[in-house]
């Protein structure tokens, strides 16, 4: 019974402690498309990745993190953008998460870019041969942590062609580069450290 009423009082120490610190902020943009839009299926599963990586268990309870809204975010990377590549057309979108995590007072800001999107089969009219499947996708992920100023840019690809699979599809292509992004960035990591 000690035992158990020693770890009550150590779990409401940890509660009092992490809701007296001011949440983290955290922007998570839309995934910006700069191919083909994929359909809505393939959309959502995109979306839903990033959304586990920067989902923080508990939160609603202990409030150590606080989401922007995404349109939001979107909107504010799109005025941004519009000034940066217009003073210089070889600026990347890495160089607008800075002035986007001051102007939304963001202390982490994740924004998903869809490179490359693309699919075609192409059927043969022989009794021996298979449909032959080409696809392509590419992944980009850039995460911006204000706190300590690191930038992090990561890109991924991959390329199929061969026999008609699922496993060659250019929706299963990019969800493998997002959680391979996912990964190097160790977004995941960094927002659970949060909680912690």
């Amino acid at each position: 019974m000690k035992k158990i009423f020693a770890a009550l009082i150590v779990l409401l120490a940890l509660t009092a402690t992490a809701q007296a610190a001011e949440p983290v902020r955290i922007a998570r943009l839309p995934i910006i498309f700069r191919s083909d839009v994929p359909d809505e299926k393939t959309r959502a599963a995109l979306e839903t990745k990033i959304e586990r990586a920067i989902h923080i268990p508990l939160n609603g309870y202990l409030q150590v993190a606080e989401y922007l809204p995404p349109e939001e975010s979107a909107r504010a990377l799109n005025g941004i953008w519009q000034k940066i590549s217009a003073a210089d057309r070889k600026a990347k979108l890495a160089d607008a998460m800075r002035p986007l995590a001051d102007e939304l007072d963001a202390d982490i800001i994740v924004c998903p870019v869809l490179l490359e999107y693309w699919q075609m089969v192409v059927g043969f009219s022989s009794m021996f041969a298979d449909e032959i499947m080409d696809s392509r996708a590419a992944v980009e992920l850039i995460v911006y942590d204000r706190r300590t100023d690191e930038l992090l840019d990561k890109k991924s690809s991959r390329i199929y062609h061969d026999t008609m699979s699922g496993l060659g599809t250019a929706s299963h292509l990019a969800a493998e580069c997002l959680d391979k992004v996912i990964a190097q960035t160790k977004l995941h990591e960094r927002i659970r450290a949060i909680g912690k």
